[in-house]
């Protein structure tokens, strides 16, 4: 405060000095945007190409010595720590684009109106980062206007490195194989019954312009929440990725959720959901965020009245482009009815189930032999696995290759397969009896020298 003050003196700026603590604006884990360098450039930039400059536009800003009352106080420009491309998240081993966090230190401001500003950004002993400003009385209303132009310009940055990106939100132990994961997949590699297939495919209208002015004209966010259920193996997580793929390569945004419990970015599973949402919103780019395990991140009861309010329009981030919320889940009876049954808050249940139909069972088989399918050797085998989920199918393809092998073939035949799904369901049976690998108690041993 003293250093503000006396800076202000030592610069010449005269009139009634009001200095305050700078309210925090951030949409993001980025701290208060007007000290960082491109936010600043960016909005002094779009001031150059108006006619008539805006309430609160910035015409240029310069970093400042530390003035001596500072005592040490961020005497040089420094950043915390380095932010993604899109200013969302601290960068990671290899990623490319990187910008420095706000910088710490002092800064002075000169807007379009006539007057100047003084801002001093420092982190505390007890690691609070805290920004304090120094103005002429009377212009407090246009530096928050300053801040919302700021906050606009930090949108505009979102949108324009979004674009048929895949992110990772949370902590994963190797995002960029995940991301290729993602980015790699296919809905050639999605096998479903026709039905299921057009069912999940007509999800994606939630970003058709129609639609989206429906929604406003409703005053409904424009969210759309799906979730995918069934058995384990049943082909969710690769349905989920391939969707990912498609959405990026048509320029949309993805965000894929971490589900773990606490995550060391910020929280609970249901607060990095949450930042998903809010992030999507921002970024006015049609976004798809996909999640796997749905019932993690929406089961902590003292979160529920927020989780509930999300999800159904009281406090839903809207995005003007479109959020399509996919997520899956293997137990979906652990989900509170009050969000699993209440239309408006999941839009769509959708069953992913076993393999019941022999065409369907055919589409598999040919589509994991390759060109070693032979219709008249392997589809008689089709009705063999039925009532199986598709991994189980994948697996008995795999072994079955690996069974001819060991017969020096390389052509699968019916009888591999056949051999390969009894040696599955026998393993699957033997570990379902636990009490079998259960050790027996131990015998009650007499004492010493056979006494009890």
């Amino acid at each position: 405060m003293l250093g503000l003050e006396k800076l202000w003196h030592q610069l010449h700026l005269t009139g009634p000095i009001l200095i305050f603590h700078s309210p925090f604006v951030s949409l993001s884990y980025l701290d208060h945007y007007e000290h960082h360098p491109l936010l600043l450039d960016r909005l002094v930039a779009a001031g150059q190409r108006r006619k008539r400059p805006r309430f609160g536009q910035l015409s240029s800003w310069r970093p400042l010595p530390a003035p001596d009352l500072a005592w040490g106080l961020t005497v040089s420009d420094r950043a915390d720590c380095l932010f993604k491309s899109d200013l969302t998240r601290r960068a990671g081993l290899g990623d490319r684009g990187t910008q420095p966090a706000s910088l710490y230190g002092w800064k002075l401001y000169q807007f379009a109106s006539g007057w100047t500003a003084l801002s001093v950004y420092y982190v505390t002993e007890y690691n609070d980062n805290i920004a304090f400003v120094a103005l002429p009385q009377g212009r407090q209303d246009e530096w928050l206007a300053f801040l919302d132009l700021l906050v606009e310009t930090y949108k505009q940055h979102l949108h324009q490195h979004g674009r048929g990106s895949i992110e990772i939100v949370g902590v994963a132990t190797n995002p960029r194989d995940l991301i290729t994961v993602i980015r790699q997949a296919s809905w050639n590699d999605v096998i479903l019954p026709e039905g299921t297939r057009a069912l999940v495919e007509a999800q994606r209208r939630i970003f058709d312009p129609t639609i989206l002015r429906r929604y406003a004209a409703l005053r409904v966010p424009r969210l759309r929440k799906v979730l995918l259920v069934g058995p384990p193996g049943t082909g969710k997580t690769t349905l989920l990725k391939a969707e990912g793929a498609y959405h990026a390569r048509r320029g949309g945004r993805v965000l894929y959720v971490m589900p773990s419990a606490h995550n060391s970015d910020g929280g609970s599973a249901w607060n990095m959901l949450s930042i998903a949402l809010q992030t999507a919103a921002d970024s006015r780019l049609p976004t798809l965020i996909l999640v796997e395990d749905f019932e993690l991140f929406v089961s902590d009861p003292k979160e529920q009245q927020i989780i509930l309010n999300t999800l159904d329009g009281v406090a839903t981030p809207d995005n003007p482009a479109g959020t399509l919320l996919l997520a899956t889940s293997n137990n979906p009876e652990q989900i509170d009815p009050r969000i699993r049954d209440r239309p408006g808050r999941i839009d769509a249940l959708i069953e992913l189930g076993l393999v019941q139909d022999e065409k369907l069972a055919v589409r598999f088989l040919q589509h994991l032999l390759r060109a070693g399918y032979r219709e008249e050797e392997h589809a008689p085998v089709a009705s063999q696995l039925l009532g199986q989920p598709g991994s189980h199918l994948r697996e008995v393809c795999l072994t079955a290759a690996l069974h001819a092998l060991e017969d020096n073939r390389t052509a699968v035949l019916a009888k591999d397969l056949l051999w390969a799904h009894e040696v599955i369901l026998k393993g699957r049976a033997a570990a379902a009896q636990s009490e079998r690998f259960t050790p027996p108690p131990p015998q009650r041993r007499g004492g010493y020298f056979g006494k009890r």
